[in-house]
Parts: structure tokens; C-alpha cells; sequence
């Protein structure tokens, strides 16, 4: 027994002076990566804003994630799948809308809702101007970008959302640019 042991230390010792080796001086991580990472560090942060919404005027979520890819032309494509509460909209009679896309979205990136709190009409609190800045200041946020590479980043930058109702007929899906003021039911 106490030869395991001492031939465990000396392969930890062995391979822990292996793992100093390692030189990561002259790597850089690509910028297609960096910002990959940095949407996903951004919606990781924000999805709990999702979830505190319910109440009166809210949708109750169980569950959301997210993916996020960029293809070879450099768009980038933000999924989220977002799964309505099973036992609060099994009796209740509530199926999703366009508007809870846009809320999703709007939560996700601006922290407000961007429609009105009774009647539920569009207002003028998220805006693409205000989802752009976001996305800039808060994503984008990286000295080496110029201006105008930034705004061909935002502008390739698509949101698909799905939502799952407890009865699957009624699922709704939605599309379009992150920025658009309003997303459109996809086919």
C-alpha cells in the first residue's frame, strides 16, 4: 500500500512539472471565438431575468437555454428554447404570441419588456437603437474592434426563439435580426 502511494506522488510530481511546461505566452484566442464567448457570458448573466417574470402580466418559464454558432460567413445565430411552466398553463388558458418573443429578447438583452403593462401593446422602451447600443456596450465592448466592424456584427447577429406550450400544438417559433424592434413568427 504504501508503494501505491509513493509511486502516486512521484506520477503527480511528474506530471505536474509537465503541466508548468506549458507555454500559452504567444496564443491568442480568435476573435470569432472571443465574441462567440462573450454573447454566451452575456446570456448566461441575463437568463435569470427571464425566469423572475410570471405574475400577472409575464409568462412563467421552467426552463431556458441557449446556443450559440457562428457560421463561415461570420452571422452569427443566437437559438433559445424557452419552455413555458407545465403546471400553470396546462389549466390555464394562455398560449405563447409573437409579443413573448419579443419579451424573451427584450429581458435577455435591456431588462424591460418593451410593451405596455395592461394591454400589452408595443411601446417605445426597446428600440433597435436601444438593442444596438446594448449589444455594443455591453458585448462588443472590445478596444481592438473598430466601429464599423462592430456594426457588421450586429447587424449579421440572428435570434431564432421557440417556445414550448404543455400542448406541443400550440408551440410558436420566431425569427429575425437581434436588433429588429419586432421579430417575426417563423414558418
Amino acid at each position: 500500500m504504501k508503494i501505491c502511494k509513493i509511486i502516486l506522488i512521484f506520477l503527480f510530481f511528474i506530471l505536474n512539472v509537465n503541466a508548468s511546461e506549458i507555454d500559452l505566452k504567444n496564443k491568442f484566442l480568435p476573435l470569432r471565438d472571443f465574441i462567440v464567448l462573450k454573447y454566451d457570458l452575456f446570456l448566461q448573466k441575463n437568463l435569470k431575468s427571464v425566469y423572475r417574470g410570471g405574475g400577472v402580466t409575464g409568462v412563467a418559464y421552467q426552463s431556458l437555454n441557449y446556443g450559440i454558432n457562428m457560421n463561415s460567413n461570420d452571422s452569427i445565430l443566437i437559438s433559445l428554447n424557452a419552455t413555458m411552466d407545465k403546471k400553470r398553463y396546462k389549466s390555464k388558458k394562455y398560449y405563447p404570441k409573437l409579443k413573448d418573443c419579443n419579451q424573451i429578447r427584450n429581458k435577455l438583452f435591456t431588462n424591460k419588456y418593451g410593451y405596455t403593462l395592461f394591454s400589452q401593446k408595443l411601446n417605445n422602451l426597446v428600440t433597435d437603437e436601444l438593442l444596438y447600443n446594448t449589444i455594443e456596450e455591453k458585448i462588443l465592448n472590445i478596444s481592438s474592434v473598430s466601429n464599423d466592424l462592430k456594426k457588421k456584427i450586429i447587424e449579421n447577429t440572428n435570434i431564432n426563439i421557440n417556445i414550448s406550450h404543455p400542448d406541443k400544438s400550440k408551440n410558436l417559433s420566431c425569427s429575425g435580426k437581434l436588433i429588429d424592434t419586432e421579430l417575426k413568427k417563423a414558418k
